[in-house]
C-alpha cells in the first residue's frame, strides 16, 4: 500500500519558485504535483524532492501531490492549501441528538500544538451566544427544522492562535451536517438585503460549478491594522488636539460596532526554523473593543515592543493581516496607516499585496499622513490623506460604512476565494467584498 506525505509545510506567505519534499512508501514510481488542478511537475523516484512555481503573484492555491504506479493509476494523494489559514489549532463538533433524533445539544473538543487549553471559548448559534459549560458541552436552544441553522465555535489560544468550526443542519440538510464551508464576504448594494438561504439557489459558483447556500451571518466585523512606527507620533498630535478635555472626549470619537474588534499586525517580524521552510512571524495586539475607545485612540496609544522602524515590512505586514481576516469567518477590513515618508524592507510590492487582498476578498483602506501622489502612496493604488481630524474622520465613516454593508454567506464546500462567482441574478444585491 502506498503512502505519501509532504515533508514540506508552506505555512508562510509563499509565492514564486519553492523546494518541495515527500515522503513516499510503497510501490509507487512517480509522484505528480498539480497546482490549481493544473499539472505543475513530475517528481520521479527517490529522494522525492524538486521544485513548484507558484508564479510571481501572491495568490491562495491548492497543491496536491498524486503518487502513481508504474502503470499511470493514482495509488495515494496529499493535499495543503496554501496562502490561506492553516489549523496549528483545531476544534471539532459532535452533535447529540435527543429522543426525536434531532441535535440537543453539542461537545466541543480540541487541540493545538501547543499543548494549552484555550483562553476563551465563544460558540454561537444562527449569531446568538450559547453558554459552555467546564467539559466543553453546549446545550442548543429549541429550533425549527425546516430551516437551516449554523452552530459556531471560535476558540483563541496564546498570542493570535485562533481556530474556528462551523456546522449547519436543518432545512434542505434535513439530518446531514456539513462541516465544510467556505465563508464568501459579499457588499449589500443600496437599499438592498439578502433573502433567506434557501432563496439564493444558483447565486454562487465555484470554479464554474454552482455551490449551495449554507447560512447567512453578519455578526461582528473585526479591523486589521498595519501602522507605520513613523506614523504614531503624528497620530498623537491629531489625537490631542493640544486640549486635555478634548483628549477624553475625542477617546470615544470613531468607534465601530460594540462587539467589533481592531487588531494590530506590527509590521516587523521574527525568522523561526521550521521542519522545512522557515516562517516569519509578525507580533499582533489582543482585540481591542469599543468600550476601551474608538479608532483614533487605539492609532495614537498603541504601543508594542521597540523595534528596529528601519527594518519593518509593511507590505509584508498587510498581506498577514489579510490572511488573519480569514480566520474567523467575520466582516473584515485591512487599514494601513503609512506617514509621510515611511520605510518599507518588504518582500513583497505593494500592488502584490493589494492583488492577494483582492483575491482572498477582504477590503483594504490605506491612510497617509503625506501626499497622497507620493510614490510611498500611490504604490498602493489608491491612499487617503488623513492630516486632518475632518480627514480621519470622513475616512473612519467610509471605512465603518463598508464594514456595515458587508454580509457573509456560507457556502458548501471548500473553494479557492478566486474562484466563488457571483450570478446576475446575485448581482442585483450584492458584490463581492475585495479591494477598496
Amino acid at each position: 500500500m502506498a503512502q505519501i506525505a509532504f515533508l514540506t509545510l508552506f505555512l508562510g506567505l509563499t509565492f514564486g519558485s519553492q523546494p518541495i519534499e515527500l515522503t513516499v512508501t510503497g510501490p509507487v514510481a512517480t509522484v505528480e504535483m498539480r497546482l490549481d488542478g493544473a499539472p505543475a511537475g513530475l517528481i520521479v523516484g527517490p529522494p522525492w524532492s524538486g521544485r513548484i512555481d507558484f508564479g510571481p503573484s501572491l495568490m491562495p492555491h491548492e497543491l496536491v501531490a498524486r503518487a502513481l504506479d508504474t502503470q499511470g493509476n493514482e495509488i495515494g494523494r496529499v493535499q495543503q492549501w496554501v496562502n490561506l489559514p492553516r489549523p496549528p489549532a483545531e476544534v471539532d463538533i459532535f452533535l447529540e441528538n435527543g429522543p426525536a433524533g434531532r441535535p440537543v445539544a453539542a461537545r466541543l473538543t480540541w487541540q493545538s500544538l501547543t499543548g494549552e487549553s484555550p483562553s476563551a471559548i465563544e460558540v454561537t448559534f444562527d449569531d446568538k451566544p450559547l453558554a459552555v459549560d467546564a467539559s466543553g458541552r453546549v446545550q442548543l436552544p429549541a429550533w425549527d427544522p425546516e430551516a437551516s441553522h449554523v452552530l459556531s465555535a471560535v476558540l483563541r489560544f496564546s498570542g493570535a492562535l485562533i481556530a474556528r468550526r462551523d456546522v449547519v443542519f436543518g432545512g434542505r440538510w434535513g439530518e446531514e451536517v456539513a462541516t465544510e464551508l467556505t465563508a464568501v464576504p459579499v457588499r449589500l448594494r443600496r437599499d438592498k438585503e439578502l433573502p433567506p438561504p434557501e432563496q439564493m439557489g444558483g447565486w454562487f459558483r465555484a470554479g464554474g460549478r454552482p455551490v449551495a447556500v449554507a447560512a447567512l451571518e453578519k455578526g461582528p466585523a473585526e479591523l486589521l491594522v498595519v501602522r507605520d512606527a513613523d506614523a504614531q507620533k503624528p497620530l498623537i498630535t491629531l489625537f490631542t488636539g493640544g486640549s486635555p478635555a478634548r483628549q477624553e472626549f475625542r477617546r470615544y470619537d470613531m468607534i465601530l460596532g460594540k462587539e467589533d474588534a481592531v487588531r494590530f499586525v506590527v509590521p516587523t517580524a521574527r525568522t523561526v526554523p521550521g521542519s522545512s521552510l522557515p516562517a516569519d512571524l509578525f507580533g499582533q495586539s489582543p482585540d481591542f473593543k469599543a468600550s476601551e475607545g474608538g479608532l483614533l485612540w487605539f492609532l495614537a496609544s498603541f504601543s508594542p515592543p521597540v523595534a528596529e522602524p528601519r527594518q519593518q515590512r509593511l507590505a509584508d505586514a498587510v498581506a498577514v493581516a489579510g490572511l488573519q481576516a480569514l480566520h474567523r469567518n467575520r466582516r473584515r477590513a485591512v487599514l494601513v496607516v503609512l506617514s509621510e515618508q515611511p520605510a518599507e524592507v518588504s518582500r513583497a510590492a505593494p500592488s502584490t499585496v493589494r492583488r492577494y487582498l483582492e483575491a482572498i476578498h477582504v477590503p483594504l483602506f490605506v491612510w497617509t499622513l503625506g501626499d497622497p501622489r507620493a510614490p510611498a502612496a500611490t504604490s498602493w493604488g489608491k491612499a487617503e490623506k488623513v492630516d486632518s481630524f475632518g480627514r480621519i474622520k470622513s475616512a473612519f465613516n467610509r471605512l465603518k460604512d463598508d464594514l456595515t454593508s458587508q454580509r457573509i454567506v456560507l457556502v458548501d464546500g471548500r473553494h479557492l476565494p478566486q474562484s466563488i462567482e457571483l450570478s446576475p441574478e446575485a448581482e442585483a444585491f450584492v458584490e463581492l467584498v475585495g479591494a477598496s
